[in-house]
């Protein structure tokens, strides 16, 4: 067998089922597309579920790829020969064509007869059926192998490993067969027929070469036969490379090995091989998933990345080695990004993404540490088994993984309690929610969608024009709104952020308001209502989309390109779009950014996106294939999914970027850009909402009329008011000094309304002030504690209304005494017996409770 390089046995793989009749696929982002039961893409088939269930029509009934896959269930096994977070699985398909012997022969003939593979070194295991679940076993596939020439003594009958599926809770699945590699006597037993079948040490699994997709298990566990019979097979390119170069393990590979060479010069003389292989498989896998624009969390997508990356920290810290893991990023792109170009652009991203999320936790393992320490010399017993729930508790409150404090305990030669350890993680993981992806659609989109899954795609006419004749498809009716599909229409449907089109629709028998247009799939579902007659399928159908909405949505859609390329460069590059939301009215922008963004960065990013507009450059759409998008350099959103030929939008050379929507031809037709509010969504995760054109022309008049009537009040010039402002906040403050002085030396305090009397048998004081509540209160505090008074009412105002004080030294409760004097101006307040504070919306009727106050 000739050694080959990953890259050679990727283009050998294709080159095979190409000339087999099969239509290479581009790979899909390994974040799941409207599919809840996925965490994360797991396999090659799992992208393609819905030519499998019959939903979707493939391109080509033969298909073959390859596809990053993430298994999130061998973490905990990464470190030996070939368990991996993620891996490469390259895949063929057949979808309704050829089925076992087909599959069979393909895959043995591309192992012996195009790679050169031993056949006495492969063995070939086939699925024995459940009685319990009705399933038979598959001799179709043991007589298939037959017929290539595989002796009786290399078929393996299997159990339950060789059923594979589905991809998540329910969906397509069927028996496998699977080929496996004998990588010596050095690595165990030989396998005997009827004895056990070694296939973790010496025999290796290099192909599931067939997943027969025969059925469909539902949602309550049973199985139904698909309405077509197809085949999914998957050979992971790691233990491909590993065994067809003579390897020890997938880690000394061409797809590891400069990881692992460079995770054992971060470790230096700490390393050892175990940490070395975990550093390397955890920063590629979290290098893939950051580039999908997936940030570092506490749950759903966002948890994996966090454990991956925070297992390698604690690996390096324990070790007292600085955790610095951009060589890693580099490495990691330079090797896949001809193949993945989606890393290329998101370099900067990951980089800075990774940074947080290190500079994060550094602290918190140091903190564990130091606890750790603290435990064994304040008790002496932990030295000799350092107890389980102190370990737990450093691992859930302070948030130290258990990792950490096992290798720091074997570092001292202290045993650990682990069966103790484990009763309270039992008992916490049963009363703890579990983390899950949401996901899904609300009923009555998900009923919508099932009425229109099967009409055929519509031809989008509206990029260029906003009239068009076109053919009803489908019609679907729900209580007073109508939904109706056409063969071609100007209406853009919902997507990519952008609102749907509104408009009207004329038949020859009836006329519809188009109040929303919505996408299943590629057919534009048009909402509507019907203003007089009717309409029917069949019908021709004039379609006319509203102009000065469409513009004001196409002004609003194209200014977030700009404030994308702005935030870039005010901020940086890590201020990837996180989600957006553009309609005729206002558009909002989501982004990723630590901390808030300053007011003087504000203004910077306003200024450069109107910078822009003035430059009045013209649109460019060009249609190319996703690689060559990424390559030149275009902004695309990681995780979405894009055709093979995707759309990009550019205004010059300062924003280039994927997009389907609908666009100004030049950046001038935008107008006016003005921000409205920057705010938080999420942790790391920031809001800008801003408006365009007209709606921006209307917020700048409004705010200049503010700020003349706030000149016109303060007696200035416009330019003049934030000085004066200043000026009145610093006498403001002068004058609360003061008065708190005053207070502090028991001196007389500048009071505008004074009442002194007797109520209930006690001694009252009440009066107004001016003055900020906390200059209010530390005299109310002065007063009541000279005892001069047993009851204080101190009232004082403010922009928004009146506010009042009550002190009591006496049997009068304070918050009763302050909610009768309230009453009389329909205010409000509460607090202890000894004090309370409430206020009423009129500003002057401090003068009215005085009042109130003197006649009691």
């Amino acid at each position: 067998m000739q050694p080959l390089s990953s890259r050679e046995i990727r283009e050998k793989f294709l080159e095979y089922f190409e000339k087999m009749d099969h239509l290479k696929i581009g790979a899909s982002s390994i974040v799941p597309q409207n599919d809840p039961t996925l965490l994360f893409i797991n396999s090659g088939m799992a992208p393609l579920k819905n030519y499998f269930l019959g939903k979707e029509t493939p391109p080509s009934p033969r298909l073959a790829n390859y596809q990053p896959c993430i298994r999130t269930k061998d973490i905990d096994d990464v470190g030996d020969r070939h368990h991996l977070t993620i891996f490469e699985m390259l895949g063929s398909w057949s979808i309704g064509d050829y089925y076992k012997d087909k599959a069979c022969k393909l895959a043995y003939d591309l192992l012996v007869d195009e790679l050169d593979f031993d056949p006495k070194r492969l063995y070939f295991t086939v699925y024995g059926g459940n009685e319990d679940l009705g399933i038979k076993p598959d001799t179709e596939s043991i007589e298939a192998w037959k017929k290539c020439g595989v002796p009786e003594d290399h078929i393996v009958v299997l159990g339950d490993d060789n059923f594979w599926g589905p991809a998540g809770d329910h969906g397509p699945c069927g028996p496998c067969t699977e080929v496996f590699y004998d990588t010596g006597t050095e690595y165990g037993p030989e396998y005997k027929p009827g004895g056990h079948f070694d296939d973790v040490s010496r025999y290796i699994e290099i192909w599931n070469a067939g997943v027969f997709m025969e059925l469909n298990k539902k949602k309550d566990g049973t199985f139904e036969p698909l309405p077509l019979k197809s085949v999914d097979t998957g050979s992971g390119l790691e233990r491909l490379a590993m065994v067809m170069n003579g390897c020890d393990s997938v880690y000394e590979t061409d797809l590891l090995a400069p990881l692992m060479q460079l995770s054992k010069e971060l470790l230096g003389k700490n390393t050892d091989v175990q940490t070395e292989r975990m550093i390397s498989d955890h920063m590629r896998a979290s290098i893939m998933i950051l580039g999908e624009g997936i940030m570092p969390g506490n749950e759903g997508q966002g948890y994996i990345p966090r454990r991956l990356i925070r297992k390698c920290v604690a690996a390096c810290i324990s070790r007292g080695v600085k955790p610095v893991f951009k060589k890693h990023i580099q490495k990691t792109i330079e090797m896949l990004g001809d193949y993945y170009p989606q890393l290329k652009s998101a370099r900067e991203a990951i980089i800075y993404n990774m940074e947080q999320e290190i500079n994060e936790f550094v602290p918190i393992v140091e903190n564990g540490l130091k606890k750790i320490e603290e435990e064994l010399s304040t008790n002496p017993k932990s030295k000799e088994l350092f107890p389980g729930h102190v370990a737990f508790e450093l691992v859930t409150t302070h948030g130290l993984p258990l990792e950490v404090i096992k290798a720091e305990l074997a570092s001292k030669n202290i045993e650990f309690a682990e069966i103790e350890y484990n009763e309270c993680y039992e008992a916490h993981r049963k009363a703890s929610r579990v983390i899950s992806r949401k996901g899904g659609v609300a009923a009555d989109q998900e009923r919508i969608e099932l009425e229109f899954i099967e009409v055929d795609d519509t031809e989008f006419t509206g990029y260029d024009s906003l009239e068009t004749d076109s053919e009803i498809l489908k019609i679907y009716r729900d209580d007073e709104t109508t939904y109706f599909a056409t063969k071609h229409t100007p209406f853009y449907g919902e997507s990519g952020g952008q609102a749907g089109d509104i408009g009207t629709a004329r038949t020859a028998t009836g006329e519809l308001q188009i109040l929303d247009t919505m996408k299943v799939k590629n057919v534009h579902v048009h909402v509507a209502k019907v203003i007089s007659g009717e309409i029917e399928t069949g019908e021709k159908i004039e379609l006319i989309v509203n102009e000065d909405n469409r513009k004001a949505s196409m002004r609003n859609h194209s200014a977030t390109h700009l404030l994308h390329s702005a935030l870039h460069e005010v901020i940086g590059k890590h201020a990837i779009q996180k989600g957006s939301m553009v309609t005729a009215d206002r558009l909002r922008f989501d982004f990723q950014n630590p901390q808030a963004v300053s007011n003087e960065e504000l203004i910077k990013v306003e200024a450069l996106v109107n910078k822009w507009i003035m430059q009045n450059d013209s649109r460019t759409t060009k249609l190319c294939s996703y690689e060559e998008a990424i390559d030149s350099g275009a902004m695309a959103l990681f995780g979405e999914k894009y055709d093979s030929d995707v759309r990009v939008i550019a205004f010059g050379k300062d924003s280039v970027e994927l997009c389907g929507g609908t666009h100004v031809g030049r950046t001038g037709d935008i107008g006016l850009f003005v921000i409205t509010s920057e705010t938080s969504v999420a942790k790391g995760i920031r809001r800008i909402e801003a408006v365009t054109g007209s709606a921006a022309i209307k917020v700048m008049q409004e705010r200049s009329a503010l700020l003349n009537a706030a000149a016109k009040e303060l007696s200035t010039k416009p330019t003049e008011v934030p000085a004066r402002i200043k000026d009145l906040r610093s006498e403001m403050k002068k004058k609360i000094k003061e008065a708190q002085a005053k207070a502090a030396q028991g001196g007389s305090t500048e009071f505008k309304k004074e009442v002194k009397r007797d109520y209930e048998g006690f001694k009252l004081f009440a009066a107004t002030m001016e003055a900020d509540a906390k200059a209010v209160k530390e005299v109310g505090d002065n007063l009541i504690n000279k005892g001069d008074y047993q009851l204080i009412c101190l009232l004082t105002k403010d922009e928004k209304g009146m506010k009042s004080f009550v002190w009591s030294n006496s049997d009068v409760k304070a918050g009763d005494f302050l909610k009768k004097i309230l009453e009389p101006v329909s205010g409000r307040g509460g607090g202890r017996p000894n004090f309370a504070q409430g206020g009423a919306p009129d500003v002057n009727s401090g003068t009215q409770v005085i009042e109130f106050i003197e006649s009691l």
